[in-house]
């Protein structure tokens, strides 16, 4: 019996070694005949969806919080599971199980699981003043906005330490320490110094666990980062609005932010996210960014950016997805996509690309 355990290490320590010779258990994503969800807290017990799994769902109860008690009848499961265990009386529960006919995840389901999930994403924390003044600006570079904005970076201490830090990096090719933001405006311009303020910005958003995407908040965060450098370099060489693209690269994995709550097994492409929850971060995605009033082209953009019949927006994001998952094809991504959008200077746009990718950090989708 191949047994799936997701919660604590010491949980999963203690059903390895009862059900030793018994069955497999493990935290992997290949479990086939069993799950097992230890229940530590309410707060664990709410990020599980209440929906079938398609196999025999068991809760393991280590608190003990009678609230959570309560709330299980609302969820889809087999049985609950009780210290002290027994072996036998688990594998009791899981052969009786399997005797039952295991339900599938239908369409009401996965409904009920969309809106719970669109319901989050519209409640997500609103941006960071500084963040709204920096999207407002992608509309708008009056000088006056420009001057306030700049202002504004220079006033917060951690963003303005972290944009100097990153325009000091070997990407932005400075020959002499940039000490200030004045100083980084007039050398790379504003608009260099508003992406990556606008970049810092929303680094608390990716501040949680993403076990299920197999990566970290960091890494999340390094590979838009990454993707928003890419996007904006090929909008250059298509005569596009490069600011746009940046944002709309920054951006493009924002759903995963919401999605990571709901998930109950690992994923490895958004093939998967709809197998387990019937939508996908790109439309999570575009929900979060219509709240935050972010401009219908970037919203399109990254709602569509895994959609092979995307338009310019869409491909160049997509392109510069798969570019920083795949460098060693980035020649490969810039060919194909000149196929469908002729590229000035193609050779050039390789280089640049290759050079920023030299300075990119390693980052997982």
């Amino acid at each position: 019996m191949n047994i799936r355990f997701i919660g604590s290490e010491t949980g999963l320590n203690t059903f390895k070694k009862l059900l030793d010779g018994r069955a497999y258990v493990s935290n992997g994503d290949d479990a086939k005949d069993a799950l097992i969800f230890e229940i530590s807290s309410l707060e664990v017990l709410y990020k599980i969806p209440k929906r079938s799994f398609g196999i025999p769902v068991f809760f393991y109860l280590t608190t003990p919080n009678k609230t959570v008690l309560s709330n299980i009848k609302d969820y889809q499961i087999t049985g609950i599971l009780f210290p002290p265990l027994n072996p036998d009386s688990i594998m009791n529960k899981m052969t009786r199980s399997k005797e039952h006919t295991i339900a599938t995840v239908n369409a009401k389901d996965y409904e009920t699981l969309r809106i719970k999930i669109i319901a989050k994403a519209e409640n997500i924390p609103t941006l960071p003043t500084i963040a709204q003044d920096l999207i407002r600006l992608t509309r708008n570079h009056s000088q006056t906005a420009i001057g306030q904005v700049t202002a504004k970076i220079k006033m917060d201490q951690g963003i303005s330490s972290k944009v100097i830090k990153l325009v000091n990096s070997p990407f932005y090719g400075v020959r002499k320490e940039i000490a200030s933001i004045d100083r980084a405006t007039m050398l790379l311009g504003f608009s260099s110094v508003k992406n990556i303020a606008l970049a810092i910005s929303l680094d608390q958003y990716f501040q949680k666990p993403f076990n299920m995407y197999k990566t970290t908040g960091q890494a999340m965060w390094q590979h838009a980062y990454n993707v928003a450098l890419i996007s904006s370099e090929i909008a250059k060489y298509l005569d596009q609005d490069s600011d746009a693209l940046y944002m709309a690269g920054l951006m493009h994995d924002i759903g995963k932010v919401v999605m990571a709550d709901f998930l109950v097994r690992e994923v490895d492409c958004v093939q998967d996210e709809r197998e387990q929850l019937g939508c996908d971060h790109a439309e999570i995605a575009s929900v979060i960014l219509n709240k935050w009033s972010v401009a219908p082209a970037i919203v399109d953009a990254v709602k569509t950016h895994h959609d092979a019949d995307t338009d310019l927006y869409g491909k160049i994001v997509s392109y510069a997805n798969k570019i920083d998952h795949d460098k060693n094809n980035a020649k490969d991504y810039i060919y194909q996509l000149n196929k469908d959008f002729p590229i000035k200077d193609m050779d050039i746009l390789i280089e640049s690309i290759q050079t920023c990718l030299s300075e990119c950090i390693d980052g997982k989708e």
